[in-house]
């Protein structure tokens, strides 16, 4: 028996409150914003709403200045500067960790359809924990819930043997103005519309209908200031030879990663103990994204979310229905009282690997006008902070040579630093602790050491 509350269920009020406190969690725990990237996004944001227009150049480095530069979730940086401009950094948090509660409340809107409240919060709890090295205040976060919800719109078009709604077609032209991941949108479009044209027997139906909605959700993600460029950029990036220097694109590693291994594992083997019934679409669909798991860390998000949505129905049977609009204006309530609270509150910036708060509001003003050379994490936090770096974690527009040659530099290479003095005229470094370039710059009579902490260190040129 399935108790109520007004209008309220019992697993609504358990999902809600998981939600929401995952969301308050989120709000609080000041982790949204250890990443550098995230202060380039705000920056980019500024810049678009100062202007009225998407650059099309680099703005912001002094190594690349005016260089082509596709700004390809511009869309998402607006948002964030809105926000930012509108609630400052507690905003922010509660814009994405809300963002983070649309996606449980969205999957667990789905999920509660195949399997008991209890394996849904099971299942719901294994997601955030694969999701949480990933939970940051960037663009890619937004675009969770639009992956999730379109997915869920796909199946339940299979479920019911038609194409899906052509207006939800549109949603590409949000989803791919707000980030790259748009791409694995459309492809699953395709994976979807070959399922169906192999199981339906109406073959010409399925092409027309699914045809119609393919072409048309391809038509809406090109509507974007790159046009047909910002198909092309993912395929560019994903080509990059200098990506595994890149934290969030290296491969997925036991020692790291292990708790995403541990989950997949368990998974493996509960499917080899169910044996769930499930077309072979689908089996070559998750083979493909947990490949690109394993080839890149930053994909593993898609295993977390694609994963649960396909393997729910197989593994679970039919349950009772639910409210959706009373677990989405449930959620609502709780993000504005949430929102209310937050809000207000100070959220002093953390120092962290990646934003060296403290460093850059230490660095004298005079330094802050000449050429640098900076740790490539740092970039972001620099840009916000009005400096123009040398590099930051725009890495798809540097390209390979020059990460390649960046990472020599960092790593002590003598002539590369040279060579970089020389042609940029560097004048002052700003570096993580371990870089190997620091125990060079230290024993170095032409360079002295004027700031130093835990998270980086400043030496100036005599």
């Amino acid at each position: 028996m399935t108790m109520r509350l007004g209008w309220l269920d019992k697993g609504t009020i358990a999902l809600l409150a998981f939600a929401l406190a995952v969301t308050a969690y989120l709000c609080f725990a000041g982790a949204l914003f250890n990443d550098g990237d995230t202060s380039w996004h705000l920056a980019a944001g500024r810049l678009i709403l100062a202007t009225g227009a998407v650059p099309q150049g680099d703005p912001f480095s002094f190594t690349f200045a005016g260089h082509a530069w596709t700004a390809h979730e511009w869309l998402a940086e607006v948002v964030m500067a809105g926000v930012y401009r509108l609630a400052a950094w507690g905003g922010l948090a509660v814009l994405f960790a809300g963002a983070v509660g649309a996606l449980i409340l969205l999957l667990g809107g789905a999920l509660r359809r195949w399997l008991p409240m209890r394996r849904v919060v099971i299942a719901l709890t294994l997601v955030v924990a694969m999701l949480a090295p990933f939970i940051l205040a960037r663009p890619h976060v937004l675009a969770w819930p639009l992956l999730a919800g379109w997915t869920i719109l796909l199946l339940r078009a299979r479920e019911e043997m038609r194409p899906p709604p052509i207006l939800a077609a549109l949603l590409m032209v949000v989803w791919a103005n707000l980030h790259a991941s748009f791409i694995v949108g459309l492809g699953l479009v395709g994976v979807f519309a070959l399922e169906a044209l192999i199981d339906e027997p109406d073959k010409r139906r399925v092409v027309l209908g699914w045809g119609v909605f393919g072409v048309t959700a391809l038509a809406a993600s090109l509507l974007t200031p790159h046009l047909g460029q910002g198909l092309l950029y993912p395929l560019q990036v994903s080509g990059m030879k200098a990506l595994p220097l890149i934290q969030e694109w290296r491969r997925t590693d036991p020692a790291q990663d292990w708790l995403f291994l541990a989950v997949v594992a368990g998974t493996v083997l509960l499917v080899a103990v169910r044996r769930p019934r499930l077309a072979v679409v689908r089996w070559l669909l998750l083979a493909a994204i947990l490949y690109l798991a394993f080839a890149h860390v930053r994909h593993q998000p898609l295993v977390a979310i694609l994963g649960v949505l396909l393997l729910a129905r197989p593994l679970g049977s039919a349950a009772p229905p639910h409210s959706a609009r009373a677990s989405l204006l449930g959620f609502a309530l709780g993000l504005l009282l949430i929102a209310a609270i937050r809000v207000p509150l100070a959220l002093p910036r953390q120092d962290s690997e990646s934003n060296p708060v403290t460093a850059i509001a230490q660095l004298p003003a005079e330094l802050r006008a000449r050429p640098l050379l900076n740790s490539y994490g740092f970039g972001g936090p620099l840009i916000l902070a009005g400096i123009r770096p040398y590099i930051d974690g725009r890495g798809d527009m540097y390209g390979d040579a020059f990460l390649f040659e960046h990472q020599r530099i960092v790593d002590g290479d003598a002539a590369a630093f040279a060579r970089a003095v020389r042609r940029w005229g560097i004048g002052w470094t700003m570096l993580s602790p371990d870089a190997p370039l620091v125990a060079a710059l230290d024993r170095a009579p032409a360079w002295q050491r004027i700031y130093a902490d835990r998270w980086a260190v400043v030496h100036v040129r005599r």
